[in-house]
């Protein structure tokens, strides 16, 4: 991780605190409800596919930008809130497409050599 990846991950864990955000793991159950072992796992290969091959990179500058924004607009009020707001939902998406890439790549670790 480079410094300024550090850097821009701690302003963003210092704004989600200060927003009292919900976490992926909050509303996990409720968005595997009704799909099958196979059709959770298929999904989240789909996710994996599509997060890292295409969004990843636009997400990561989407917050990156917003990060920006917010320090152009400290001044206002209003404009800071919904800039805070706005990363924060960048953010849970990040969060979910990170948890379906563990749940893809964890495919992997079964049938191995018993590792993790």
């Amino acid at each position: 991780m480079t410094e300024k990846s550090a850097e821009m991950e701690k302003s963003v864990n210092f704004l989600r605190q200060q927003l009292s955000s919900i976490n992926i793991s909050e509303v996990g159950e409720l968005l595997k409800e009704g799909l099958s072992d196979v059709e959770y796992n298929a999904r989240a290969n789909d996710a994996e596919i599509f997060y890292t091959k295409n969004f990843e990179k636009v997400l990561k500058l989407l917050i990156l930008k917003q990060l920006e924004t917010i320090g152009t607009t400290a001044d206002n009020t209003e404009q800071l809130m919904f800039g805070r707001g706005t990363i924060n939902g960048f953010l849970l998406i990040q969060e979910w497409f990170n948890e379906q890439v563990s749940i893809s790549r964890s495919r992997f670790d079964k049938g191995g050599d018993g590792e993790s």
